[in-house]
C-alpha cells in the first residue's frame, strides 16, 4: 500500500481532525484542513476519478476555492496531486471515496444534522 493511501486512511479514521471545509469553484471540489495545518482539496471528476491535492505552505483555502477552473493553471500555488487514475487499486479507490464523502459531509455540516436527528430519538 502506498504511503498516501495510508495517510488517507488515517484522515478517514480521524474525521474530527478534518476542518475548515470549503466548497471549491469546481462543482465537486472541496478544500479542507487536516489537523489544522495540512491544506488539501479533493474532487470527483466527470469520469468518476478522485483527485486529491496537497498544498504546502498553508495557502488560504478561501482564495484557492475561488479560483475558476479556466484560471487554475495560472493562479494556483504549487501542489502535490494524487489520483485514483494513478493509484487504481480497490483499496485506494475506496479510501479516496471515503475521504471525499467525509470532506463533503463536513462542508454541509452533516455531523451536526445527524447528531440532532439521533438526539431526537430517545429510544437509542
Amino acid at each position: 500500500m502506498s504511503k498516501i493511501v495510508k495517510a488517507i486512511n488515517v484522515m478517514v479514521s480521524n474525521p474530527d481532525r478534518i476542518t475548515s471545509s470549503i466548497k471549491g469553484y469546481h462543482e465537486t471540489e472541496c478544500f479542507f484542513k487536516y489537523d489544522e495545518k495540512y491544506h488539501w482539496s479533493i474532487l470527483k471528476s466527470s469520469d468518476n476519478e478522485y483527485i486529491l491535492n496537497y498544498y504546502p505552505g498553508q495557502p488560504e483555502l478561501d482564495s484557492l476555492a475561488s479560483i475558476p477552473d479556466h484560471a487554475w493553471d495560472e493562479h494556483a500555488p504549487s501542489s502535490v496531486t494524487y489520483s485514483t487514475k494513478d493509484l487504481a487499486t480497490k483499496e485506494a479507490i475506496d479510501s479516496f471515496r471515503e475521504l471525499f464523502s467525509i470532506a463533503n459531509e463536513k462542508l454541509h455540516g452533516m455531523n451536526d444534522v445527524l447528531d440532532d436527528i439521533i438526539g431526537d430519538d430517545l429510544m437509542f
